[in-house]
């Protein structure tokens, strides 16, 4: 079996651990550092929002913005896990809400009248059991 050494964590892998890479030559190589680390590394890097960042062409600016509310506009809790809302019909963004509120949107499909159904269903009535 043969071995490579990570140059990131130091230790001594088999050559399965790492990913393989095509060089400018077209020779088949293996990265330098191991398949754990250059997860690490990844990571790292990743911002969060990145791929609704890119599709909707968002600014670091606007960004910054959008995330500046602490509080979500929808339940006025604190947002510990912010999510970007967009309409998936005009594939617009209409601003941040927590994920529970997001979730919930996504849920019911962004259809209003599930939504007022629901509130229907919250008003007091009469208990059935």
């Amino acid at each position: 079996m043969e071995t490579k050494t990570c140059t990131a964590c130091k230790k001594i892998l088999p050559r399965s651990s790492f990913y393989k890479r095509t060089l400018k030559t077209g020779n088949i190589s293996t990265q330098s550092r191991c398949k754990s680390c250059q997860g690490k590394q990844r990571v790292s890097y990743w911002k969060p929002h990145e791929v609704m960042r890119r599709k909707f062409k968002i600014t670091e600016e606007q960004y910054q913005k959008m995330m500046e509310p602490d509080d979500c506009p929808c339940c006025g809790r604190r947002m510990e896990k912010k999510c970007i809302d967009h309409c998936h019909k005009t594939q617009k963004i209409r601003g941040v809400l927590c994920n529970n509120c997001n979730t919930t949107l996504g849920l019911v499909d962004d259809n209003k009248e599930t939504l007022r159904n629901l509130i229907q269903w919250l008003e007091p009535q009469e208990q059935l059991l």
